[in-house]
């Protein structure tokens, strides 16, 4: 018994603290990306990413914590600035600071941007408009806006 006891524990340990092995290019360890919708609201953005983990994952994030999940996510994501606003086992909200360029008078200029994964689903939404992307790693030449 007290073996089981240990071998659960080093399981454990180890699928939280497994290098990120992708099986599909939208997977970052034990996080299979759904979509990703970043939401620009003036200079700031706010980004909620919808997920997966894998089955057994849940039941070690929900007794050993979210900060693992916590920080995969925000590895996916790669924006820098971003505070956490909500985390759960299928989706991570962030708010970005500064994630766009201000220049003045209502204009802003949201630049390119890197994903840590393929995102089956991208959408960019601005006060004027929705634009939406399919099986992105990046956005790469980025997009003006008003606000």
């Amino acid at each position: 018994m007290k073996r089981l006891a240990v071998g659960m524990v080093l399981l454990l340990v180890a699928a939280l603290i497994a290098p990120a092995v992708a099986a599909g290019e939208e997977r970052y360890s034990y996080i299979t990306v759904k979509d990703v919708t970043v939401r620009l609201e003036k200079a700031d953005a706010v980004v909620t990413m919808n997920y997966t983990i894998d089955d057994g994952i849940g039941f070690l994030v929900l007794l050993l914590g979210k900060s693992d999940l916590r920080q995969k996510a925000l590895e996916v994501l790669n924006f820098n600035n971003a505070s956490v606003q909500y985390l759960d086992l299928e989706r991570i909200e962030v708010r970005v600071k500064d994630a766009s360029n201000d220049y003045g008078q209502g204009s802003y200029w949201f630049p390119a941007h890197r994903f840590g994964v393929v995102v089956p689903s991208l959408t960019i939404v601005t006060s004027q408009d929705v634009k939406h992307y399919e099986n992105v790693s990046e956005f790469p030449d980025g997009f003006g806006y008003f606000a």
